[in-house]
């Protein structure tokens, strides 16, 4: 009769310790990844709010034919967006101001800028720190919104106004956004600051 030695086959203590230790580098890659990318979407949540609450007003200005006054708060925590629809401004209208709509940012997301350069629509940066410049003016005219021409104007509804909402998490250049508003057209887009070696510039 033969007998056939088997040996049991395994991992050796240091073969564990070499895979253990894999594990532990991908799981921490995978961790600093995420908070990266948190502070990312959080960013783009907040360019994505601007971005459409800017574009609510402007078409609640052209479907109900009248005035929609826009406002950036910044003396909250978190920042909020405000738009409120005017009295019809025709004659003999008996419309009264509807209740401002109110949106905050996410948490950390403020509106401000890092001194980064001018969106390619050159419509100015105040400064570079303050995160609202409508008209060249930080924090924009005392009242301003779209018209019922879809137009972005100052209080007289009439005179245009050009301006870029800069916002992101501070400390975090990196998630750098902007939001520019064409007066004439009301047109509203929307870009990301994106750096490198020689390479930063804004992108849609």
């Amino acid at each position: 009769m033969i007998h056939k030695n088997s040996k049991q086959q395994g991992f050796s203590l240091i073969e564990s310790l070499v895979v253990f230790a894999v594990i532990f580098i991908l799981a921490a890659i995978t961790i600093f990844k995420s908070f990266g990318s948190m502070e990312n979407y959080q960013a783009n949540s907040g360019m994505d709010i601007v971005l459409s609450q800017l574009r609510v007003a402007r078409q609640l200005a052209i479907s109900q034919r009248r005035n929609v006054q826009v406002q950036f708060n910044l003396a909250v925590t978190p920042p909020k967006i405000i738009y409120t629809v005017q009295p019809g401004n025709y004659a003999g209208s008996t419309e009264v101001a509807q209740a401002p709509v109110s949106m905050p940012l996410p948490n950390n997301v403020s509106f401000m800028g890092f001194g980064e350069p001018d969106t390619p629509m050159a419509f100015g940066t105040c400064g570079g720190s303050y995160g609202v410049c409508i008209a060249g003016v930080s924090g924009g005219p005392a009242i301003m919104g779209f018209n019922s021409e879809g137009q972005f104007t100052d209080s007289t509804y009439v005179n245009t106004l050009n301006g870029t909402v800069f916002l992101g998490i501070s400390g975090q250049p990196e998630t750098a956004r902007a939001v520019t508003i064409m007066g004439g057209t009301g047109r509203i887009r929307s870009y990301s600051y994106i750096g490198g070696s020689g390479a930063a510039a804004w992108t849609e």
